[in-house]
C-alpha cells in the first residue's frame, strides 16, 4: 500500500493486522511510517492495538505503547510518561522528560523527540497509541514531531482514533489511513480456525455480533466452551458489559431501558423509561447500533437483555418495569405485554392495573398459558377495589386452577357468594371429581333449571361425565331407547351410555367417534371423551382408542393441563392392559399417577390404581400389588364407578392369592352399592360372574352356574365380554368333553371383545386341558398372561416323513385330529396347499383331504372362513359340538 494522503482504506481488523505486520518488517529494515487507524464504536481498534503490540514485542522491535483516557486529558505529558515507562529504554532516555532544569515544555518535548529519533536510527522502534482523541496537548506535540521524522529512521507510529470524521494534525503529513470495517464472515471463519466447526458457525456468529471483533471473539470462546452453534454464554455477556462500561452514561441507561422494554418500541418510549433526553437517547441508540448490539431498535440476542437485567438491583428493576408498563399502557399496547411488566415489577399501583391484568389472564387462558394467567390473576386479586371485581377474579382463578390443581379450585369456589352459570358448571365439575353426589345433584339441577338456558351440548357432556363417575345421570334414563329424532347431543349421549350395560357395537362406536371429533378437550368434556375412548375399546377398536388417547394426551401436555393429561393417561393405561401388554400398562399408569398429588386426583385416582393392581395380579407380581393396596383411596371414591372397578380388581387379587372370603366381600360390596344406586353395569362391573368364580374356589359349583346364567340372561347379544366370562365359568364345572368347547367359545368372545388379557388366560386354560392337566380348575392369572403368537410349524429334519394315513374317524366326530389342526392353522395363516405340503412333508392331496374334513367339522364354507387366529381353530371346532346356545 503506497502513501496516499486523504485516501481512506476500508478494511477489517484481520487485514489491518496483516498491514501492520508488513510495516514492522519495513521498520526493521530502517523505513518508518505512520498508520492512523479510525473506526466506529467497538469496531475493534483496541483489539487491533493490543494484538499488534503483543506481536511487535515478540518480533524484536522496541515497543512503546500508551492509551489516552478522557479523565487524563488535562494531565500534561501523561501519554509521554506512559511511552517512556518501558524498562527496555535506556535510563537516561526514560528520565529525560521533565528533568531539564529551567527548560520549557517545548524544549523538553524537543529533547525527548530527538532522543527517540536517535534511538530509532540504531534499532527499530514502535510507538503505538490507543484512543488518540484523549491524548493531552504536550503528548500530541511530541507525536507530531516524531511523525515528521519517521521517514529518516526505523520509527513506526500506529495511532488509533475513534471518530473517523474528526480531523487532526496527523492527516497533514504522510500517513496510511485505515478505517476499520466490521469483520466479514470469512474473517470470522479464519478466526475460528477449527476444521470440525459447523459450516454455518461463522455466519451465525457474524449475525449475532454484526462483525464486532470483541463480540465475535466472545461468541467463539462460548462455542468452544459449550459446543452450541447459537450459544451466547458467559463470555458474550461479559463482552456486552465491557462495551457498556467503556462508554458509560447515557448509553448504559438507554441500554437498560431497551432491555426492560424488550420489544419493538420507539425512541420516545425508551427516553421516557430511562429518564434521558430524546436527543441523547437517539445518540446512545446510534452507539449501541455501532457496537453491534442493536438492530432495528432491539437487541440482537436475548443474552444481551439478560446480561443487562441481571446486573440491575431489584428496586431499580422494579421501578423501570413500572415505567415500562405505564408507557405501553398509554400506547394501547396489548394487555399481556403490559401485564408482563407489572408481574416483573411484582407490584402495581395504577388504577388501571387490575383491569389490564384480568384482561391479560383471559387472553392467556385462551392460549392455555396457565402459569401466566394464574400470576396475573393473583396480582390482580391484591388490587381489586370492590366485591364485584374481586368475585370476577376469583371466578377466573377457580377455572384456571382446576387444570393443574383441582383441590386448589375448591377454596375459590367456596368464596363465591352468588355463583353464576359458569360457576355452577365448575361446581358440577368439582363435585364429580371429588365424588360429592349430593352437591353434584343439586348443582346439576340448579344449572339445568336456571333462567339462563344451558346448551344441549353442555348437558350432554355433563351427562356423560356423571355416567363416568356414577353410572347414571339426572338427565339420562339409560333404559329408555335412544331415538334418532331426539336432540342430536342427547341422542349421542344416550346411545353411548349403553356401553356400560351391553358392551360396544357399531352404534356406540359411531357415537364415540362423533363425541371425539366434536368435543374439544376442556373441563366439561374430559369424562365424555374418556367414555368415548372406552366405547371404542369395548368394540375391539383398540388402535382407534389408543390413537385418540395419544392425541388428546399430547394436547393436554401442550396446553399445560396436568389434570387432564393424568386422567387421559390413566384411561390409556387401562386400554394397554386390555390388549395384554402388562408391562407397558404399568409404566403408563405409574406415569399418570405421579402427575398429580393424591389430593388433586380426587376419586379419579381409582383408575391408575385399578390398572396397576390388575396388571400386577396378571403377572403374579404380588409384592407390587400389595404396595398398590397400601395407596390411600378417598372414602368417596368407593361410591363411584371408578371405586367399583377398584374393588373388583382388589377382589380378583384376593382370589389369585387364595383369600377367597376377602374376594367375596369385595364382589358383594360391588353388588350392594350398585343395588343402592339402582344401576347395573354387567359389562363394566360383572359382579355375578365375579362371585361365580369365587364360589368355584369355595367348592360351590351349583351357585357358580346359577350366577353365570343370571349374568348371561341379562347380557345383550352383542356383549361379547359377558358371554366370554360365562362360557369360561361353565367350562370349569362342565363335563370333560365339553370343557374345551366352552373355553373355545370364551376365547372367541374375548377376542371379539378385544380383551387380549383375558384371551391369553383362556387360551392357557385350553392348553392345560389339551395336555391332560387333569380336572379343570377355575382360571387363574398366569405369571405372564399374554396372547400366544402363532408361529409357523417347524419342518422335520432329514428325509420326507411318511404320510399319516387318511383319518378314519366317523363323520359325526367334530374334534380335529392333530394333523388336521396343523393343516388348518397354516391355512389360516394364508399358506397355499403346496406350501402346507412342503412345510409338513405331506402331499398336496393329503392337504386337500384334511382341509375338506376341517371345513365340515368347523361348519365353514372354505379357507376364507377359517378363524383369523390359528390358535382359535381348535376352539372353533369344539364350539360346534355345543351349538350356538347352552
Amino acid at each position: 500500500m503506497g502513501v496516499t494522503w486523504g485516501k481512506i482504506h476500508h478494511i477489517d481488523s484481520r487485514q489491518t493486522l496483516d498491514l501492520l505486520r508488513d510495516k514492522v518488517t519495513e521498520c526493521s529494515s530502517g523505513t518508518g511510517s505512520v498508520v492512523l487507524i479510525t473506526g466506529g464504536t467497538a469496531s475493534g481498534k483496541t483489539h487491533v492495538h493490543n494484538e499488534f503490540v503483543d506481536y511487535a514485542a515478540t518480533s524484536g522491535i522496541l515497543t512503546l505503547s500508551a492509551t489516552g483516557a478522557a479523565d487524563e486529558r488535562l494531565v500534561d505529558g501523561g501519554v509521554i510518561d506512559q511511552l517512556l515507562a518501558n524498562a527496555a529504554l535506556p535510563a537516561e532516555l526514560s528520565d529525560r522528560f521533565g528533568d531539564i532544569p529551567g527548560g520549557t515544555a517545548e524544549e523538553q518535548i524537543g529533547e525527548v523527540c530527538r532522543a527517540l529519533h536517535r534511538l530509532a536510527r540504531e534499532r527499530a522502534v514502535l510507538i503505538a497509541v490507543d484512543d488518540l482523541q484523549y491524548v493531552d496537548n504536550s503528548s500530541l506535540q511530541l507525536l507530531l514531531q516524531l511523525q515528521r521524522r519517521t521517514r529518516s529512521a526505523g520509527l513506526l507510529m500506529v495511532l488509533n482514533q475513534s471518530d473517523p470524521r474528526r480531523g487532526n494534525a496527523f492527516t497533514t503529513q504522510p500517513h496510511h489511513h485505515v478505517e476499520l470495517t466490521a469483520m466479514t464472515v470469512t474473517a470470522i471463519a479464519e478466526l475460528i480456525d477449527e476444521s470440525e466447526a459447523p459450516d454455518q458457525l461463522a455466519a451465525e456468529i457474524h449475525r449475532l455480533s454484526a462483525g464486532n471483533p470483541l463480540l465475535a471473539s466472545a461468541l467463539i470462546d462460548d462455542y468452544r466452551q459449550d459446543g452450541d452453534i447459537a450459544c451466547a454464554g458467559a463470555g458474550y455477556s461479559q463482552a456486552v458489559r465491557t462495551l457498556l462500561h467503556r462508554w458509560g452514561s447515557p448509553v448504559n441507561e438507554v441500554a437498560t431501558a431497551l432491555a426492560v422494554l424488550d420489544t419493538d418500541t420507539d425512541t420516545e418510549a425508551v427516553a421516557t423509561v430511562c429518564g434521558v433526553g430524546l436527543h441523547d437517547t437517539e445518540t446512545a441508540m446510534g452507539v449501541l447500533t455501532g457496537f453491534g448490539l442493536v438492530t432495528d431498535g432491539r437487541f440482537r440476542h436475548p443474552s444481551v437483555t439478560a446480561a443487562i437485567l441481571d446486573a440491575l438491583p431489584g428496586e431499580a428493576k422494579s421501578e423501570l418495569h413500572l415505567r415500562a408498563a405505564e408507557v405501553k399502557h398509554q400506547q394501547a399496547v396489548a394487555a399481556p405485554q403490559v401485564a408482563a411488566h407489572l408481574l416483573a415489577a411484582g407490584e402495581a399501583g395504577a388504577e388501571w392495573s387490575a383491569t389490564v391484568l384480568t384482561e391479560a389472564a383471559e387472553h392467556a387462558m385462551l392460549t392455555d398459558d396457565v402459569d401466566f394467567a394464574t400470576r396475573c390473576l393473583n396480582l390482580a386479586a391484591s388490587l381489586a377495589v370492590d366485591d364485584a371485581e374481586r368475585e370476577a377474579i376469583t371466578r377466573l382463578l377457580a377455572k384456571i386452577t382446576w387444570r393443574v390443581n383441582p383441590s386448589g379450585a375448591s377454596s375459590y369456589l367456596a368464596s363465591l357468594r352468588q355463583p353464576n352459570h359458569d360457576d355452577l358448571t365448575l361446581q358440577v365439575r368439582q363435585s364429580l371429581w371429588y365424588g360429592e353426589r349430593e352437591t353434584f345433584g343439586g348443582a346439576f339441577e340448579t344449572l339445568t333449571n336456571s333462567e339462563d338456558s344451558v346448551e344441549s351440548r353442555t348437558v350432554a357432556e355433563l351427562t356423560l361425565a356423571s355416567l363416568w363417575h356414577y353410572g347414571s345421570a339426572p338427565s339420562l334414563d339409560s333404559s329408555a331407547p335412544a331415538t334418532p329424532n331426539a336432540d342430536p347431543w342427547q341422542h349421542t349421549a344416550r346411545t353411548l351410555a349403553t356401553v356400560w350395560h351391553s358392551g360396544g357395537n357399531d352404534n356406540t362406536s359411531a357415537c364415540a367417534e362423533r363425541i371425539l371429533q366434536n368435543c374439544r378437550l376442556s373441563d366439561t368434556t374430559l369424562e365424555a371423551l374418556a367414555t368415548a375412548i372406552l366405547a371404542l375399546a369395548y368394540d375391539n377398536k383398540i388402535d382407534r382408542a389408543e390413537g385418540w388417547c395419544a392425541s388428546l394426551s399430547e394436547e393436554a401436555a401442550q396446553r399445560g393441563a396436568v389434570a387432564w393429561r393424568a386422567m387421559l393417561d390413566a384411561v390409556w393405561a387401562g386400554i394397554i392392559l386390555r390388549r395384554g401388554d402388562a408391562d407397558a400398562a404399568v409404566a403408563m399408569a405409574r406415569g399418570a399417577l405421579a402427575m398429580l398429588s393424591p389430593a388433586n386426583w380426587g376419586v379419579a385416582i381409582c383408575y391408575p390404581l385399578t390398572t396397576l393392581l390388575m396388571a400386577h395380579t396378571a403377572t403374579g407380581a404380588v409384592k407390587a400389588a400389595v404396595e398398590i393396596l397400601r395407596h390411600p383411596v378417598p372414602p368417596a371414591a368407593l361410591n363411584t364407578v371408578g371405586g367399583l372397578r377398584y374393588l373388583r380388581a382388589r377382589g380378583h387379587f384376593y382370589l389369585a392369592t387364595n383369600r377367597v372370603l376377602a374376594a367375596v366381600s369385595d364382589f358383594q360390596d360391588c353388588r350392594r352399592r350398585m343395588c343402592d344406586w339402582d344401576v347395573d353395569m354387567p359389562t363394566l362391573i360383572p359382579w355375578r360372574t365375579d362371585l361365580a368364580e369365587a364360589n368355584l374356589h369355595l367348592g360351590n359349583p351349583s351357585v357358580a352356574v346359577e350366577l353365570a346364567k343370571q349374568q348371561l340372561a341379562m347380557a345383550a347379544k352383542t356383549d361379547s365380554y359377558t358371554h366370554a366370562t360365562v362360557w369360561r365359568i361353565l367350562a370349569s364345572v362342565g363335563k370333560p368333553a365339553e370343557r374345551t368347547g366352552l373355553l373355545g367359545r370364551a376365547a372367541a368372545c374375548f377376542k371379539a371383545a378385544g380383551d387380549h388379557l383375558e384371551l391369553g388366560r383362556t387360551l392357557e386354560a385350553m392348553g392345560q386341558l389339551r395336555h391332560g392337566a387333569g380336572q379343570a380348575k377355575p382360571v387363574r392369572p398366569s405369571r405372564r398372561a399374554a396372547v400366544p403368537t402363532p408361529r409357523p410349524m417347524p419342518a422335520p429334519t432329514g428325509a420326507r416323513a411318511p404320510e399319516a394315513p387318511p383319518s378314519t374317524e366317523t363323520p359325526e366326530s367334530t374334534m380335529l385330529s392333530d394333523a388336521q389342526l396343523r393343516v388348518a392353522q397354516l391355512a389360516a395363516l394364508g399358506h397355499t396347499n403346496r406350501q402346507i405340503a412342503n412345510t409338513l412333508y405331506i402331499t398336496v392331496s393329503t392337504v386337500e383331504q384334511h382341509l375338506t374334513r376341517v371345513y365340515r367339522k368347523l361348519g365353514v364354507p372354505g379357507r376364507s372362513a377359517l378363524p383369523e387366529d390359528p390358535a382359535l381353530v381348535h376352539a372353533a371346532a369344539s364350539m360346534t359340538e355345543h351349538g350356538p346356545d347352552l
